[in-house]
């Protein structure tokens, strides 16, 4: 279902996926009173990039530090090599460090990579894309024949590994030119989100759409009753409503930040929404690199759509949810809008 992508990365890239936690005592335990411990190292490591000021308005909010052993581990995406090197040459001054595992995929790298990639289609249908690259996610413009070429040119862009999600902004004949591009958005995991009645769930997973390796929708898990209704149900002794985990569209999403999201509709507007149920999805081999900041583990893909449509006509014959699914199977992909529900 999902498109083959480019060579797999070394395994040690994916240190950040890892359960490689051990407590501070541990820690502390296996060295010395001479040698800083990790978390020493840490918190100085943050202090140099954050002190780098082109690296702190560029990147800072883009990547992801880790210290093992001594070494530090970065990962996500820079503007530029350049920067990625500056990154590297703001932490060899720390005592103590051990040294550098640079992951960090720059943007000029990645946009000769796919711009490399696309030229072989646009060879083909005769046409001409222009592509851009901010840390990590690939906007592709143009104009095109067909709806085929617009989407092939998308899989082409998101077949590279590295590509956190694409922005298909190619026109074909027909198109509304006032139609508004769907945001990109990254829920991040465990994170806080809230509809608009004040209601709130936390991220337990996200759906990413392969063909542009976007997310399209979220699990959410939480006690999705009235908050009201439960304190008084807590107050009488009574049971409190059981957790339950459902999928949200992200085009109910009003806005995120690092640490909560906010939503457009209320808890109780229970056709924009549905109970998660894993029979619809599967997750992706424990090899297919994710793209930043998620883990292989942290995303869902929808099983085959017939298989799904199968399945909902009997659950849901005049939901809006089959609705958003029925516009998904005849666009032959998983949307950023409308899918399952919405």
């Amino acid at each position: 279902m999902f498109p083959a992508q480019m060579p797999q990365t070394d395994s040690d890239e994916l240190l950040r996926c890892k359960d490689l936690s051990r407590s501070m005592v541990e820690e502390q335990m296996s060295q010395n009173e001479n040698t800083k411990t990790d978390i020493d190292l840490m918190h100085e490591v943050d202090h140099a990039l954050w002190r780098d000021a082109a690296f702190r308005a560029t990147d800072y909010d883009n990547i992801d530090v880790q210290v093992r052993d001594g070494i530090v581990h970065l990962n996500g995406h820079a503007s530029s090599l350049t920067n990625l090197h500056q990154a590297e040459r703001s932490l060899q001054t720390i005592p103590g460090l051990r040294g550098v595992n640079n992951h960090l995929i720059p943007d000029d790298q990645l946009l000769a990579e796919v711009s490399t990639a696309l030229g072989s289609l646009e060879s083909a249908y005769d046409c001409k894309f222009f592509t851009g690259v901010s840390h990590g996610v690939v906007l592709v413009s143009g104009n095109v024949e067909n709806k085929n070429i617009k989407l092939l040119a998308e899989k082409c862009a998101a077949s590279n590994p590295n590509v956190r999600g694409v922005i298909n902004s190619i026109r074909t004949p027909g198109d509304d030119l006032n139609s508004l591009e769907e945001p990109f958005m990254q829920p991040i995991i465990d994170e806080e989100i809230f509809f608009h009645d004040g209601i709130s769930g936390t991220v337990q997973q996200v759906i990413i759409n392969p063909d542009n390796r976007r997310v399209v929708a979220m699990t959410l898990r939480g006690r999705f009753e009235n908050q009201r209704q439960e304190l008084k149900s807590l107050n009488n002794g009574e049971t409190r409503p059981a957790e339950r985990t459902i999928i949200l569209s992200m085009n109910s999403v009003r806005y995120l930040t690092k640490v909560s999201g906010f939503l457009y509709i209320n808890s109780n507007e229970k056709n924009r929404y549905m109970d998660f149920d894993s029979t619809y999805f599967f997750t992706p081999k424990k090899d297919w690199k994710a793209p930043y900041p998620y883990c292989p583990d942290d995303v869902l893909f929808l099983i085959e759509p017939q298989d799904v449509k199968d399945q909902i006509l009997q659950q849901f014959p005049e939901s809006q949810i089959l609705m958003g699914l029925k516009d998904q199977l005849l666009r032959e992909q998983l949307p950023a809008n409308d899918s399952l529900g919405g």
